[in-house]
């Protein structure tokens, strides 16, 4: 298990101040280390449900760090090694449709998604 923190604060020029893109930036470092697992036959599951401030403790993380978010990772099993009760969970999931959350215009405007004629 990995717990994933993110600085919340940034030194600039010698002034310190919040770092606005903090969570932003965590989140690329983590796609990117997840492919980077991928690739060398490992599988990573990212884990929101957790208790942040339990985390924070055990670890002694500072307050000035977010705590974002925290990652399994191992080698993917055999199925049948797999309790028969988590077998329908193994199967590919549905995806929403994007017109359910890409919208154009202002924030909550038109969800609709113009198409772009491949020419």
């Amino acid at each position: 298990m990995i717990v994933i923190a993110s600085a919340t604060q940034v030194e600039r020029r010698g002034v310190t101040g919040h770092n606005h893109s903090h969570s932003f930036d965590t989140g690329a470092a983590w796609a990117n280390f997840a492919h980077q697992a991928l690739l060398l036959g490992w599988h990573t599951h990212g884990i929101g449900g957790f208790d942040r401030d339990a985390a924070r403790v055990a670890l002694a993380i500072p307050e000035d760090f977010a705590v974002e978010a925290v990652v399994a990772i191992g080698r993917q099993g055999d199925l049948d090694t797999l309790h028969a009760d988590f077998h329908a969970q193994e199967a590919p999931n549905t995806r929403r449709p994007l017109a359910d959350f890409v919208f154009t215009g202002r924030f909550g405007g038109d969800t609709t998604i113009q198409q772009r004629s491949a020419a």
